[in-house]
């Protein structure tokens, strides 16, 4: 049962990061994880094969000794990257065009942030659900 637990959440963290590959070609943004992981797909597909195998072992073990502690690998894995894909699109012109351009960028990013914290805590409420079904 804890294989099957282990698997889904990895291949929740593989939708999210295919997600976050496609917003960020999109939006064209040159952030850290845009430039290295999200640049083309061979990069993508090495960080995802990476991710899974590290996050499959690194739950299996902290399955077994607290559940809790997957939720909150799981809740930092996710949150490092929505959060650094949602600061990029606050400064991106694509989002500033489309929000207007007389929106400081204080307000901008707030925006992205409180976007980033609701899709961070949705993705911890499905890892939830998953842990205590």
């Amino acid at each position: 049962m804890d294989f099957l637990i282990c698997s889904i959440l990895v291949c929740l963290h593989v939708l999210l990061s295919v997600a976050l590959y496609f917003i960020s070609k999109s939006f064209d943004l040159d952030g850290y994880l845009a430039k290295k992981i999200f640049k083309n797909t061979n990069q993508l597909i090495f960080f995802l094969i990476t991710l899974s195998i590290s996050s499959f072992l690194l739950f299996i073990v902290l399955i077994r000794i607290d559940r809790d502690y997957v939720q909150i690998i799981n809740f930092l894995i996710s949150f490092i990257l929505i959060f650094e894909i949602c600061m990029k699109i606050a400064n991106s012109d694509r989002f500033i065009n489309w929000i207007g351009e007389n929106l400081e960028k204080s307000i901008r990013t707030l925006i992205m942030f409180v976007i980033s914290l609701n899709c961070t805590y949705f993705f911890t409420r499905i890892t939830h659900q998953i842990l205590n079904s």
